[in-house]
């Protein structure tokens, strides 16, 4: 496992961020990425599950224009998706965190509401008040934020939201040009066109999601997939989509089953013996090892404890 996926001291600061961030705390966002000098003016933000990253996600931040920083928020609980499955919180933000590394315009933040007027009122508490606000999605986005049922009063919601923010709305799939016109001219979603801008985005990337990429990686090396090249590392690594079981399992998968649910878990003990984890322990070598069909690797992945783990690993060094 590369270095860039295995810093045990990033990814226990990732998880007391995520474990501090409250989702029934008010709404808050925490920047996770340095801020720019100077502090941008238009900020965008995308907010998604990222589950994974894919070459879609960084069309939509490409294409935004006239924005002088665009931050990839990851939710919390994101609306409709509150179960995480797939990729772990922790190694999302550590993706994007690498993805965006070295680049001013680009940013990565943790919000704890999915609904966007939540998360607009906690980017303006972050940033300030005067920060322009822009929001980039999709259309199949659109149609869930002007939909009624996801909101107890809907138009004091969307009235909120637009003081806030405004909108840049790409084409999704067959959901192009036609279908934004047709959606905002509807009587009920007229008094927010002015607040929403259509953003055109080539059929190339806008055909492009995270399940069919998720679909494609459970069934090949993760090399070959719509990703950038950090996530296409991360994905032919660790595996976390792959779907056999077994002896004939593709290379990511052991006689446990789940590879990637093998680097939770030693994640999880390790948490328990952090300061410790940190100092002695080479996490891509343990996993390895805790992948082996022998007799060590057996034993490491049913260690039920930080200090049982830490006991298995002292024996073996």
């Amino acid at each position: 496992m590369a270095a860039e996926f295995s810093d045990l001291s990033r990814l226990f600061s990732l998880r007391r961020t995520l474990q501090a961030l409250k989702v029934h705390a008010p709404p808050q966002a925490r920047l996770l990425s340095p801020l720019p000098i100077p502090p941008p003016e238009h900020l965008g933000v995308l907010c998604g599950s990222f589950n994974p990253p894919t070459l879609a996600h960084v069309g939509l931040a490409d294409a935004a224009a006239g924005l002088d920083q665009v931050v990839y928020a990851v939710a919390k609980v994101t609306v409709d998706k509150e179960t995480v499955t797939g990729v772990a919180l922790e190694d999302r933000l550590l993706l994007l965190l690498a993805c965006t590394a070295g680049r001013a315009d680009r940013g990565v933040a943790l919000v704890n509401r999915g609904l966007y007027v939540e998360q607009a009122r906690a980017f303006r508490t972050l940033f300030g008040g005067r920060i322009k606000l822009t929001f980039i999605v999709g259309m199949d986005k659109l149609f869930q934020i002007l939909d009624p049922d996801y909101y107890v009063d809907r138009d004091a919601a969307l009235n909120e939201l637009f003081s806030l923010a405004s909108l840049m709305v790409a084409n999704r799939g067959g959901q192009g040009r036609q279908a934004f016109t047709k959606l905002l001219d509807r009587p009920a979603n007229r008094a927010y066109r002015l607040n929403v801008d259509f953003l055109p985005l080539p059929e190339s990337v806008a055909h492009l999601s995270s399940s069919g990429v998720r679909e494609v990686a459970g069934c090949s090396s993760g090399t070959d997939v719509d990703v950038p090249p950090t996530v296409a590392r991360f994905l032919a690594e660790t595996q976390p989509y792959a779907s056999a079981v077994g002896s004939h399992a593709p290379s990511g998968r052991t006689e446990a089953g789940d590879a990637y649910a093998v680097r939770l878990a030693l994640l999880e003990r390790l948490a328990e013996v952090q300061e410790w984890a940190e100092a002695e322990v080479d996490f891509a070598a343990l996993v390895r090892r805790a992948t082996a069909a022998d007799a060590v690797g057996r034993a490491l992945r049913a260690a039920k404890s930080g200090a049982d783990l830490r006991t298995l690993i002292v024996s073996q060094t």
